[in-house]
């Protein structure tokens, strides 16, 4: 008989976010994504699609859906499009919410692992409350916009 741990990490979700609040939350999950990056790692990639293609085999293997990447050299960040990301969520918060930050924290522990990754680069997401929403989650990598963008290069 397989465990399933969803009772349990719901319940902690809820009381996570009764007694911390989202932005404690978030900076949490955001760290436990970068722990799980460090056990979970990527070979270093020289190209986009190699480094998609390298996401998305740890991200099946995780069960935590797949990733696009676009690299938006106008707005100079690297763009994530998620799908298929595990439902968890606590009361009031959109199902599913409650996983981002940590996927965040992964994306970012990973483009971090690459050779010449710019220092200060994080990932961002924008908040979504449709229920459409869950379909896919939008992440974007790089500096704040009064800024130079990150050191990403598009496949040649």
């Amino acid at each position: 008989m397989a465990v399933d741990f969803t009772l349990l990490l719901t319940e902690l979700a809820r009381e996570f976010d009764q007694q911390a609040g989202e932005g404690a939350r978030d900076n949490f999950l955001r760290k436990v994504g970068h722990r799980i990056a460090c056990r979970v790692t990527l070979p270093v990639c020289e190209t986009l699609l190699n480094l998609e293609l390298e996401m998305n085999v740890q991200l099946a293997m995780l069960g935590w859906g797949q990733t696009r990447l676009f690299l938006d050299e106008t707005q100079a960040c690297l763009r994530l499009t998620h799908k298929d990301l595990p439902l968890l969520g606590s009361t009031g918060t959109l199902s599913g919410r409650w996983l981002t930050a940590c996927l965040a924290g992964l994306y970012e522990q990973w483009l971090m692992d690459q050779p010449n990754a710019t220092e200060n680069c994080r990932v961002t997401w924008v908040s979504q409350t449709s229920s459409t929403a869950l379909e896919s989650l939008q992440f974007e990598y790089g500096l704040n916009r009064t800024t130079t963008g990150c050191s990403l290069r598009q496949d040649d």
